[in-house]
Parts: C-alpha cells; sequence; structure tokens
C-alpha cells in the first residue's frame, strides 16, 4: 500500500523501521563487492551530498 493510502484508512504514521538503513548496507556491499571485483564504482554514481539529503529530510518534516 501506498502512503497516501494508508493515510486515507486513517493511518497516522508510516515508519520504515530498518528498512533504510538495509538498503544502506545493501549499497555498501554492492560498491564493495564491485570495488574489489572490476575495480569501478559505478554503483556509487547516484550519490547524494549532504546538502541535497538535509534538503530532503526537511522537506519530509
Amino acid at each position: 500500500m501506498t502512503v497516501p493510502e494508508l493515510a486515507a484508512l486513517g493511518v497516522a504514521r508510516v515508519s520504515a523501521g530498518s528498512g533504510v538503513v538495509r538498503a544502506a548496507h545493501a549499497l555498501v556491499h554492492r560498491a564493495a563487492r564491485e570495488l574489489s571485483g572490476a575495480g569501478t564504482y559505478e554503483e556509487l554514481k547516484d550519490g547524494l551530498d549532504h546538502g541535497r539529503l538535509d534538503e530532503s529530510l526537511r522537506a519530509a518534516s
């Protein structure tokens, strides 16, 4: 279900739990394998700078 669908059902708060950190760990794992294998770093090409991350977090709260 999407957040808007949950809100329509009366849900007031949605938590991603540990999902976000598990996704970050998966990225670190893929990047490490790529760096140690092929010696490339394509997995890191979509990195987010701190300023943009801060903006996103402010907008979400």
